[in-house]
């Protein structure tokens, strides 16, 4: 659409870290930082239709500005070489302030068609509090045996109503055994996580963040599961990292289609369309991750795949969205894999890379955008199961990128980077989007110390 506005996006981080060094055992670290963006017009991707095609999906707008401060005691007890204690204690405090522009919409953007024009009006602030407290422990015992346990007690005022306190556990155990130049460890790990429905981008792409009826109800998104692994090193010529994990997500949020009733005459059906967030139930995430690096010389090899089996194990009470138990989650590769080779040898580098994403399944992006230009509730249905008509299989390119650099000594190099070499645009991650072509970036990089 050649009279829409262009969109931008503008992101800066600031920040930085002091620490103080008490005696031996005794280390304090303070770390503060602000962090921040700016949208205009930026198009909501994560939803089954192109955000310009209704005043509904309207592209987001808006700014936020985060400021951090955390600080931290890391304790040492022990000998190295025999059993060894590290006790970390830190707290954290986050402050998110985020401003949206209440835009209305002209009735001209709800005809099918694009947006109407939008006009200014004043803007939504609203403040997002985040405080934690960390106590972590890590034992040795004769560089063999290692443990790990530790806890975040978590308050957050992403909810709506009144803030929650959320307890965070993670545990875990490795045995490493060296013989000669060949060293072997076997790991395990445990922990949880949580994020509440509030987030900055979320509640961006609402249009505000005064009415808590978008996401009321909603539960926090929870993770928590195990990984196990095994790791193989070979001198400095060789090594291998395999991890299994299975985990568990609950409440999965999704933005689900539902009529828009608020935009049908009295007494008759809507034939407009709207999203409304809601808890998709539980989901399982299942696989392997394999990792291996070889080094001969100025000559390294290094490759990477992963095997993720994503499926919906229950549905939440409420949930009218497309999914169903035993679905695969949209938009999840099953397999990924990379190779890259590099050389390097001073005053030059040079490297190549190939990856690749294999098999998922997302919307027909350009079935959807059609049957939506003719959409009408009696004829045309993409509301709920009906979506699963427009499900279809992707399987991706191939992508090869490359780089070359040369060092002139006191710390000023010069790079030059390739991108999408094969000049691939179309097909990832679905059938609308044009993701860049062949770009080659070059530039000068210096540092200072």
């Amino acid at each position: 659409n050649g009279a829409a506005a262009p969109q931008s996006l503008t992101e800066y981080t600031v920040g930085g870290t002091a620490k103080f060094v008490a005696n031996e055992r005794w280390t304090h670290t303070l770390v503060a930082g602000v962090d921040g963006y700016r949208l205009a017009n930026v198009e909501n991707e994560f939803t089954p239709f192109p955000s310009s095609s209704d005043s509904a999906l309207r592209a987001a707008r808006g700014s936020a500005d985060r400021t951090t401060l955390r600080a931290s005691s890391v304790a040492h007890f022990g000998e190295t070489d025999r059993t060894s204690t590290t006790l970390t204690f830190a707290a954290e405090h986050s402050a998110l302030r985020e401003e949206t522009p209440n835009i209305p919409v002209t009735d001209a953007g709800r005809d099918g068609g694009t947006a109407g024009a939008l006009s200014g009006g004043s803007s939504s602030v609203a403040w997002l509090n985040d405080a934690g407290v960390i106590t972590q422990a890590d034992v040795a015992v004769g560089n063999a045996f290692f443990f790990t346990g530790g806890v975040r007690l978590e308050r957050s005022d992403g909810y709506v109503g009144a803030a929650r306190y959320s307890t965070l556990p993670m545990v875990g155990a490795a045995w490493v055994r060296d013989m000669g130049d060949v060293t072997v460890k076997l790991r395990a790990a445990f922990g949880r996580g949580i994020r509440a429905p509030r987030t900055a981008a979320r509640e961006t792409v609402l249009g505000g963040t005064l009415s808590p009826s978008p996401i009321a109800g909603l539960a926090p998104e929870e993770q928590s599961g195990v990984e196990g692994g095994l790791d193989l090193f070979v001198g400095r010529e060789f090594s291998l990292q395999l991890t299994r994990f299975d985990q568990l997500a609950s409440g999965l949020i999704q933005q689900v289609v539902v009529p828009d009733s608020t935009s049908a005459p009295t007494g008759q059906s809507s034939s407009q369309l709207a999203f409304q967030y809601q808890n998709v139930g539980a989901i399982t995430n299942r696989g392997w991750e394999l990792q291996a690096t070889a080094r001969r010389g100025p000559f390294s090899l290094s490759s990477a795949m992963s095997s993720v089996e994503s499926r919906v194990q229950r549905l939440a009470n409420g949930y009218t969205g497309d999914l169903r138990p035993g679905d695969r989650i949209l938009g999840v590769p099953a397999r990924t894999a990379s190779l890259t080779a590099t050389w390097s040898e001073s005053p030059w580098m040079a490297s190549v890379g190939v990856a690749r994403a294999f098999d998922w399944i997302d919307y027909d992006r350009l079935a959807l955008a059609s049957a939506y230009v003719y959409f009408d509730r009696r004829s045309v249905p993409l509301v709920g199961a009906d979506l699963r008509g427009y499900w279809r299989q992707y399987d991706g390119n191939t992508h090869l990128r490359a780089s070359v650099s040369r060092s002139f000594g006191r710390g000023l190099s010069l790079v030059v980077t390739g991108e999408n070499l094969l000049n691939q645009q179309r097909g990832e991650p679905d059938n609308v989007t044009i993701v860049p072509g062949r770009t080659v970036t070059t530039g000068l990089r210096a540092s200072f110390f």
